[in-house]
């Protein structure tokens, strides 16, 4: 996940939760999430409540990499950690979705966010000319299908750039970006069958970061680089123990 500094474009002080706290809690969602997808199944009122929540954890990704970007000391070194940990996650991820180290399905989240930190590069340089940022970030785009969460983690980092400087106007591009691209497809899906909606309203928990995000008091929060560390470890530690117990004691 990203780094931040304490300093912040927004107000800061100790009201809200702070940075490390949000991310935490996208990490306890994400745990159960995946947890879920192996052991409960999806069509389940309970598979759909842990899926809701769940759906918290990308988009908070998706914010605090923009954070990250604006807030690292050095950003040839938070390229390089996130790069190493997507290449690290992979096999993780791998074993997870199939029960092999090394067979591919997908790239994993991380990958994707790589990619949105890439976007968000392109986007912001003044070394690259106008011209050339929509067919790259375009690309970009096109790089991430392949990747878990796909092009919606590279739409969400620069829903949450755009309007940057405005906390309000970044959850309604955010709002109004899930909106269009998870949960219209799946309303229309269900103007057709009305069924579809008892196993997709997980779906509508993409909505869940704008309150949850509003209460960032732009603040670190306690555990410094520890801290910074557990969520990128945390990631590929959790899935190898998860599809352990499913493929090897299940």
């Amino acid at each position: 996940m990203a780094e931040e500094r304490a300093v912040n474009s927004y107000p800061t002080g100790t009201k809200g939760l702070s940075g490390s706290a949000i991310k935490y809690i996208a990490i306890i969602a994400m745990t159960f999430d995946h947890i879920a997808w192996l052991f409960v199944p999806t069509t389940s009122v309970l598979g759909q409540i842990i899926h809701f929540f769940g759906r918290i954890t990308a988009p908070v990704m998706a914010y605090f990499i923009t954070e990250g970007f604006h807030y690292t000391r050095d950003l040839r070194k938070y390229f390089l950690r996130l790069g190493i940990f997507a290449v690290i996650s992979q096999f993780a991820y791998n074993y997870y979705k199939t029960g092999d180290l090394l067979k591919i399905s997908n790239m994993s989240v991380i990958t994707t966010l790589f990619l949105g930190l890439l976007a968000l590069w392109i986007y912001n340089s003044e070394k690259i000319p106008k011209y050339l940022k929509v067919p790259a970030i375009v690309l970009i785009l096109m790089l991430s299908r392949k990747c878990d969460w796909g092009e919606r983690i590279i739409w969400f980092v620069l829903a949450f750039e755009i309007p940057r400087g405005d906390r309000r106007s970044q959850m309604i591009s955010y709002a109004g970006t899930a909106f269009v691209l998870k949960i219209l497809p799946v309303l229309k899906d269900a103007f057709e069958d009305p069924a579809i909606l008892n196993y997709n309203w997980f779906i509508f928990g993409v909505l869940l970061p704008v309150p949850l995000l509003m209460l960032y008091s732009g603040q670190r929060g306690k555990g410094g680089k520890f801290s910074k560390w557990v969520f990128y470890v945390f990631y590929p530690l959790h899935l190898l123990i998860i599809a352990f117990i499913r493929y090897r004691l299940n």
